[in-house]
């Protein structure tokens, strides 16, 4: 779209307590419409549980529980990361399927009263309903591309199903600039967002 943008994680951090660091260096640009319509062919998938001082066997019930849900993703994809101990407690499961023009991940953060594998069934199953559509950005990533898309002036992209966080980020784009941006439904359950 125009600014060039450097990320880099420095801590992880775990709900609730947070703690997590990342560096963000952003040399600002005028911005231009872009168009994200496809996400071109699947190159890889992972799945990764990361965790801090837990127990082993809730990373390992995280990945056992992701791999009878994603069965056609390959066996070296399942990872577990152990994070030094004072960067905890917490975990987290992560899922990412890469694009030749788009990266989706899903995200099951660990909490009190929540199973391993019921946060693993739940990031899983998202992940498996987005695979199973054609669009370029999953539901949480839609409701963070509004923004720029409308201070570019415009541009398009599809995605599933809008989530409700996604349609008040339009409303309020458009209480502040008069653009009215569009969700039109297309034929195997995307949404074209211009």
């Amino acid at each position: 779209m125009g600014a060039q943008i450097e990320m880099r994680l420095i801590r992880h951090g775990f709900y609730p307590r947070g703690g997590g660091r990342i560096e963000v260096d952003i040399a600002p640009g005028k911005l231009a419409p872009i168009d994200c319509i496809e996400r071109g062919a699947l190159r890889s998938v992972s799945a990764t549980a990361l965790f801090a001082a837990l127990a082993y066997n809730i990373a390992e019930r995280e990945i056992a529980t992701a791999r009878k849900l994603l069965l056609d993703w390959p066996e070296d994809t399942f990872a577990v990361r152990q994070l030094p101990d004072e960067q905890g407690p917490g975990n987290v499961l992560l899922l990412e399927a890469a694009f030749e023009h788009a990266t989706e991940i899903v995200t099951g953060f660990g909490k009190l009263g929540v199973s391993a594998e019921s946060l693993a069934k739940t990031a899983g199953q998202r992940m498996a309903g987005f695979l199973a559509s054609h669009a370029f950005a999953g539901p949480y990533l839609a409701d963070q591309l509004l923004l720029p898309f409308a201070l570019a002036g415009g541009g398009s992209f599809t995605t599933v199903k809008p989530s409700q966080h996604a349609l008040t980020a339009r409303d309020i784009i458009e209480r502040f600039t008069g653009q009215r941006w569009v969700f039109q439904q297309q034929p195997g359950g995307c949404h074209l967002v211009r």
